[in-house]
């Protein structure tokens, strides 16, 4: 018997890549432009020809298997090779062009998106750019209507027309300014809270995208009134530094201000939720050239980054002076969009936080 590399129809591994980002044959058949059953059959033949079950499927179940997550992991490296192989022999589309909007909520630290930004500008430079700085439910609003290819929000729940994946997450705690009464004081119980004043995000509330706030605030009898509120990290952060209130913030986001000595951490030291930060793409796949090349090109990489560090690990970059044509061992490429329809596929310790301890579950979806 030939072996199975001999034999192996690499088509088939590039829809099982499909399939397990869009978890669902129906909308993989979408974005590969194909029909559905053609899908099911490619699954169903790589199944076979590893004599493994590589996902569970129902009509209300969808689970990447053991087996399955190992082979997207070597599926996703098979691609990123082919792709970097045909930039070291010229063979990439250089001039690859056109335009990309995208859509983020303020505020956005993260070491992941910076460094899948720079390394796919330098594999395509002439794919321009919009970014636009909205709300949560303006991003979903402008991924729903395609005004925007890809976004980055919080969210409690994934609109219909909308893929989701978790790009990170964030771990929000409640802090003091300089001048508040509790700064400085360590070891402080839950029950110095309660009468507090309380700056406040807008979206804190229980129908909100940041409704694990207000959760844990009834929860534990934060009843202090509300003498701020804002949409924006920055001005949460001004109104807490000014010494009106209290306020949570995500813990990376005010690391340095802490160190600095402008914020102090405040019970429960381990934090009061994890609350997951978002990449969204509308699920119909009627995208250009360079918006599904750079679609394919975010998701391949979140494969290489594991969730957990991508607030604070970026894809590796070449080194200065390095031709972007032929990157490091370590980097990650897109393959050509041309060459088919379809692509291929921590925060920050901040002190007084200890290593575990008690915390609010993230929602399924998460302003």
């Amino acid at each position: 018997m030939r072996p199975i590399h001999d034999t192996l129809d690499w088509n088939l591994l590039r829809s099982f890549i499909v399939i397990v980002q869009e978890e669902s044959v129906s909308r993989a058949a979408v974005r590969l432009y194909l029909s559905q059953p053609a899908v099911s059959l490619s699954l169903k033949r790589l199944e076979e020809r590893l004599g493994q079950k590589l996902i569970e499927r129902d009509s209300h179940h969808f689970r990447v298997t053991q087996a399955g997550q190992l082979v997207y992991r070597e599926a996703v490296d098979i691609y990123a090779n082919v792709a970097r192989l045909a930039a070291s022999v010229g063979e990439s589309d250089p001039e690859v062009a056109g335009h990309v909007s995208l859509a983020f909520i303020t505020g956005i630290q993260c070491a992941f998106l910076d460094s899948v930004l720079a390394s796919f500008h330098r594999q395509y430079p002439q794919i321009t750019f919009a970014i636009e700085d909205m709300s949560s439910q303006e991003v979903q609003h402008a991924l729903s209507q395609r005004q925007s290819a890809l976004g980055i929000c919080l969210s409690q729940t994934c609109p219909e027309p909308l893929n989701s994946q978790v790009l990170a997450r964030q771990r929000y705690r409640l802090y003091c300014g300089r001048s508040h009464r509790l700064f400085g004081r360590d070891n402080l119980p839950m029950d110095e809270l309660h009468r507090e004043p309380y700056v406040s995000f807008g979206s804190e509330q229980l129908d909100g995208v940041l409704s694990p706030l207000a959760v844990f605030r009834a929860q534990h009898g934060l009843q202090g009134a509300v003498v701020g509120q804002s949409s924006r990290l920055q001005e949460i952060e001004r109104m807490v530094m000014a010494g009106w209130g209290i306020g949570c913030m995500p813990e990376h986001l005010v690391a340095r201000d802490v160190a600095d000595g402008q914020l102090w951490p405040l019970p429960p030291y381990a934090g009061v939720a994890d609350i997951d930060l978002h990449v969204m793409w509308h699920r119909e796949g009627r995208n250009s050239v360079a918006e599904t090349t750079f679609i394919d090109f975010f998701l391949n990489a979140m494969a290489k980054v594991p969730m957990e560090d991508r607030l604070t690990t970026g894809i590796a970059q070449p080194e200065p002076g390095a031709s972007s044509q032929a990157p490091g061992p370590h980097s990650l490429q897109s393959p050509d969009p041309q060459a088919s329809q379809s692509p291929d596929v921590r925060s920050s310790p901040s002190p007084h936080a200890p290593s575990s301890g008690s915390v609010v579950p993230p929602p399924p979806w998460d302003d």
